[in-house]
């Protein structure tokens, strides 16, 4: 996803770019990808800086934390960074996030691993199928969205019961 210098307008321009997640190299642990990663952004150059935002979105199927079972998320990322061009021909780093130092001579721009990360924190850390999905049963294993079960709570650990008798008496 690489981003022609030249071809920013000062008044903005905008790009469109749709890859696959093989392309960006975009993986996570129970996570597929069978939908394109599509990126919206507007470059805006500013002088020796070029000001980029837009979106990253994409469908992957992941598994709810509660019930386990497969499902659908639409996953966006906001991208917004602040790219500096110098003039110089050493390599260039920044420590800032949002802020990125290139040569003036650079004739390409390449947003690619900024839309991985931007997907990558993006995905949820627990994903849940619904709000009030219900999840398993501890003790059968049923998954209690699609029908009730019949099981008794675990009994508690009688050794707690002292430590009950006193809140139960506030």
């Amino acid at each position: 996803m690489k981003i022609e210098i030249r071809q920013i307008k000062p008044e903005g321009s905008e790009f469109n770019f749709s890859k696959s997640a093989d392309e960006l190299e975009i993986s996570a642990e129970g996570v597929k990808f069978p939908s394109p990663i599509e990126v919206d952004v507007t470059a805006i150059l500013t002088g020796d800086e070029i000001i980029c935002q837009g979106e990253a979105y994409t469908e992957v199927e992941i598994e709810c934390s509660r019930c386990l079972e497969i499902f659908d998320l639409l996953v966006k990322a906001h991208l917004q960074f602040v790219v500096q061009m110098l003039d110089t021909t050493k390599e260039l780093t920044s420590d800032n996030e949002d802020f990125e130092v290139i040569p003036k001579t650079q004739t390409s721009l390449d947003i690619s691993q900024r839309v991985r990360e931007g997907i990558l924190l993006a995905l949820p850390l627990k994903p849940l199928c619904s709000e009030d999905c219900k999840g398993l049963c501890p003790m059968c294993g049923i998954n209690l969205n699609e029908s009730e079960c019949d099981c008794l709570p675990d009994k508690t650990d009688e050794r707690w019961d002292a430590l009950k008798k006193l809140f139960d008496n506030q």
